[in-house]
């Protein structure tokens, strides 16, 4: 019968301890250099009541409306005129930890520590009187216990972690956004390399309608053809000129039985001995070989200014050696 009412008795003790733990109305004495913990939940609000006028509040979490960042929504009673000795606060997030100071009395001469937690509302605080010690003695004995070295640690990993989430999302939008300046500034060149291809064809289409207004040089070829050996060099029998530059152009076949290689083509133009000018070969072929039975065109282009109807002007194919294989008497 005796362990029987111990045990019932123990147990009314361990309630009594924890209602008192759980209780929603709360007591705490505080020293400058004590930090008391406010529980707070999500969908009520928490006064906290000082002994004087409060001053001024700092959050570290505070929440921003603009931005929609931040804990806690905390708000001080009375009027800016005359101020009031609460501070209503209520946390917008399911979870989460923070500080506060409030400076309470004349010129702010008060100044209390909090942390703030976001915990069930069975586990919150919904009235939290806040009074100054009369000693140190008063201070040591009426006070809640300050966090522990464990929980200040947790509290800076879950600061830090929320720093990082934050850092991670501002990463993430800014990549975003260089994304989309990225592609649409590709959009842009595509677009306007699509604009300068149309214009330059533009202009092209219209330098040779002008030319065939005004109709077509051309310079006739007697002797457009030439043999060496069993390889055919053949010129079309007129050179034309378009945008004040001469057209020739000029085919290769080999019709012996092996590979053929040449060195070069060049034109040479003067009066009386002539000299190399200067050209532009477009060829079918980037090798200078053709293999039996095999032709290649090409076109040379140059300055029309560069001869006159005076000059001399023969095309040379010269073997790799610069030796002469054919040439051909253009003018």
């Amino acid at each position: 019968m005796k362990v029987r009412v111990i045990i019932f008795a123990s147990s009314l003790i361990v309630c009594a301890i924890s209602a008192r733990a759980q209780s929603p109305i709360t007591a705490m004495t505080l020293g400058p250099d004590q930090i008391g913990t406010v529980r707070t939940a999500q969908g009520i609000t928490t006064r906290i009541s000082f002994p004087e006028a409060v001053q001024e509040i700092i959050c570290g979490d505070l929440y921003d409306s603009s931005s929609g960042r931040g804990t806690f929504v905390l708000q001080r009673g009375g009027t800016d005129q005359k101020p009031g000795n609460d501070v209503f606060l209520k946390p917008v997030a399911s979870k989460g930890k923070s500080n506060l100071f409030v400076k309470v009395g004349e010129n702010g001469k008060y100044t209390f520590n909090f942390v703030l937690t976001v915990v069930s509302i069975e586990q919150a605080h919904i009235v939290v009187n806040v009074m100054l010690p009369q000693s140190s003695t008063d201070a040591a004995s009426g006070s809640e216990s300050p966090p522990s070295s464990t929980d200040m640690a947790k509290l800076r990993a879950d600061i830090e972690q929320q720093a990082r989430q934050e850092a991670d999302e501002i990463l993430r939008n800014a990549r975003q956004q260089a994304n989309r300046i990225t592609a649409e500034s590709q959009a842009r060149v595509q677009e306007l390399e699509q604009q300068a291809l149309v214009r330059s064809a533009q202009a092209a289409e219209d330098r040779f309608v002008k030319e065939l207004m005004f109709g077509l040089r051309e310079i006739k070829i007697s002797n457009p053809r030439t043999v060496a050996g069993k390889k055919v060099i053949a010129l079309d029998p007129r050179m034309l000129t378009f945008d004040e530059k001469n057209y020739l152009r000029y085919t290769i076949t080999n019709n012996d039985a092996v590979e053929f290689s040449f060195g070069s083509i060049s034109l040479e133009s003067g009066s009386r001995d002539t000299q190399p000018i200067a050209v532009k070969i477009t060829q079918s072929k980037t090798e200078n070989k053709l293999n039996p039975g095999e032709s290649l065109a090409g076109v040379i282009s140059f300055e029309a200014k560069l001869i006159t109807a005076r000059d001399k002007l023969i095309l040379l194919v010269r073997a790799e050696d610069g030796s002469e294989i054919a040439r051909i008497n253009i003018q």
